[in-house]
């Protein structure tokens, strides 16, 4: 017997987690990550049975468990939301993730090609080093606009996806961002598990 294909993503459970802080709806979680609210209902019991939040009258609270997971997880990335520029991939909506201290970095083609897979109608990978800079790029850009939403240091890349949702733009940023870092990647496979 074949199931019904699940009409969310694991990075749709992450971005779930991250939105959840002190007291958030159902209703207010839907809207924010773009989501239907039985579906947010599906992700809310999968990150219960992870025991990683807590559910009330008042909302849903991370659980001492996920504010622990929360604090390694901010110990290694960030996750601002949505990402407001209009001179970088024009109108298109933008999500950009932040991986912290990255020694190691694929070919940005590679991570390119797997926020693509994912739903992005492309990204752009950018370090920090004094300033935000696209190691493989041709032209020089100034990326100040996106440094604003970030506490930078050096080594820090940022995944920049864009595409016609916010919450497509979001999956595949932590998609890219999650093949390189491990801890990032971790967590994501054990919410899938």
């Amino acid at each position: 017997m074949v199931g019904n294909k699940p009409n969310y993503t694991k990075f749709d459970v992450l971005r779930c987690f991250f939105r959840i802080g002190e007291g958030i709806s159902r209703h207010n979680l839907a809207k924010s990550l773009e989501l239907g609210e039985g579906t947010i209902r599906t992700i809310l019991g999968i990150l219960k049975n992870k025991k990683l939040i807590e559910s009330t009258k008042k909302g849903h609270f991370l659980s001492s468990r996920g504010n622990s997971e929360m604090s390694k997880l901010k110990e290694n990335m960030a996750l601002p939301a949505g990402i407001e520029s209009s001179s970088i991939f024009g109108s298109l909506k933008k999500s950009a993730v932040m991986v912290k201290n990255t020694a190691e970095l694929p070919p940005a083609y590679k991570l390119r090609d797997i926020a693509v897979k994912n739903g992005a109608e492309g990204a752009i990978i950018l370090k920090y080093d004094k300033r935000l800079y696209a190691p493989e790029a041709d032209s020089e850009f100034d990326y100040a606009e996106i440094e604003k939403y970030f506490e930078l240091g050096k080594g820090d890349v940022i995944v920049l996806s864009f595409a016609d949702s916010y919450s497509t733009a979001e999956d595949s940023a932590l998609a890219a961002s999650s093949e390189i870092n491990a801890v990032l990647k971790s967590f994501i496979n054990r919410l899938s598990n």
